[in-house]
């Protein structure tokens, strides 16, 4: 027989097979620490298969002895696996616990955001107070400016309005601003936003006194107040960014399917819900770096970039390098307001390289890009009809 560690009587006894050839084993082949229950074992075994009355009074007792306590291990074995599972169980259900709290926390930022996914952008951008009041903007590029106390408002040069602030119970300001037009931004701390077109920005008209958090769907430049002891978080669908005062662009618009991040200046970390239980997963971006979320891996990828390709279009012109024209024909379409159709399949993966004066109509901008790329346009219904050339 094999040698076995640790035996124990009941062990031996609990196992028919393993009983059988144990009891018949020679002492040189068991270890020293199993003697003495391989013995305690043969006599239980004697005796339970044995005529009871050839045994003496004395033996009879010690194994009545032998056989209550292999009987007692043998309970407290089975009880410490019960108690081990349960108290297993037990971690793992607070453990769990722990990661949905922490995992499922919303902030209220993003509570209120959610109210707000019905929203689309009209003919006009349109500012929403805290109470409920709406302002709307008709250019195309205006100015939003907050007093320190977030109470005054000046839209453009002349435009004044004036809401109540209530620290207690802090309120939101959003900006949703519909296609084809842009709004400049200074928040109440000082805190720069270009907001692109289509984009919705959620924001208090003053921040708390130990964070600054806005929520956007859509696509900003930043030009964040620095503060030390009060960090800026831009929270978006995918994923969140902590900055204590940068320059950079976020673009997440809530019908792309991948969102980003272009580092012009400082630091900032992005945090996410990733496979981790207990925390989220964190990456920091330095100057340069485009870090783009895939949500189909849950994962971000990074590429050194020339910032200036991602943050041009708040300077009025767009930077592209071999990007595909089904892409830039959707930000044609969100700038401009027009419907831009492509009429073959084929032309989506066709490349442009160059730069655009969004000063220019819609039309005279995608003369330049057929220039480069075959294709032919006309213009029917208030649509573009793209063809191949």
């Amino acid at each position: 027989m094999k040698k076995k560690s640790s035996l124990k009587a009941e062990d031996i006894l609990i196992d028919e097979n393993f009983a059988q050839s144990a009891l018949l084993e020679t002492s040189e082949n068991i270890e020293d620490t199993d003697k003495s229950n391989i013995q305690s074992a043969s006599q239980i075994y004697s005796f339970l298969t044995s005529d009871k009355s050839t045994f003496p009074e004395t033996e009879k007792e010690q194994t009545k002895s032998l056989i209550k306590a292999s009987v007692r291990k043998l309970k407290w074995k089975r009880q410490l696996v019960r108690i081990s599972a349960a108290a297993a169980l037990l971690v793992i259900c607070v453990l769990t616990g722990i990661w949905y709290s922490q995992m499922n926390s919303t902030s209220e930022i993003v509570k209120y955001a959610q109210t707000l996914r019905g929203a689309i952008p009209d003919h006009d951008t349109r500012l929403i107070l805290q109470d409920g009041q709406e302002v709307r903007i008709g250019k195309e590029e205006s100015q939003i400016r907050y007093s320190e106390n977030g109470k005054n408002i000046t839209i453009g040069t002349v435009r004044k309005v004036v809401q109540e602030i209530t620290l207690k119970k802090p309120g939101y300001n959003t900006v949703i601003v519909t296609y084809g037009k842009r709004i400049f931004i200074t928040l109440s701390e000082g805190t720069k936003v270009w907001l692109n077109s289509g984009s919705k920005l959620i924001y208090p008209a003053v921040f708390s006194e130990n964070k600054r958090e806005i929520y956007i769907d859509g696509e900003a430049v930043f030009e964040v107040t620095h503060s030390e002891v009060k960090p800026f978080y831009v929270k978006t669908r995918d994923f969140d960014v902590k900055v204590l005062g940068t320059v950079f662009n976020v673009s997440a618009y809530s019908d792309d399917k991948y969102s980003s991040t272009v580092l012009k200046q400082g630091k900032v970390e992005l945090s996410y819900k990733g496979n981790a239980i207990l925390t989220k997963k964190k990456l920091t971006i330095l100057p340069g770096a485009r870090a783009v979320f895939d949500p189909d891996k849950n994962a971000f990828s990074q590429q050194q970039v020339n910032p200036r390709d991602y943050m041009s279009w708040h300077d009025g012109y767009l930077i592209f390098c071999s990007e595909k024209l089904i892409s830039i024909l959707k930000i044609l379409t969100r700038y401009y307001n027009v419907e831009i159709l492509l009429q073959n399949v084929r032309l989506q993966n066709e490349t442009f390289s160059g730069n655009l004066d969004l000063k220019h109509s819609p039309a005279e901008v995608l003369d330049i890009i057929a220039q480069t790329t075959p294709f032919i346009y006309e213009y029917e219904n208030n649509k573009f009809i793209i063809n191949p050339k």
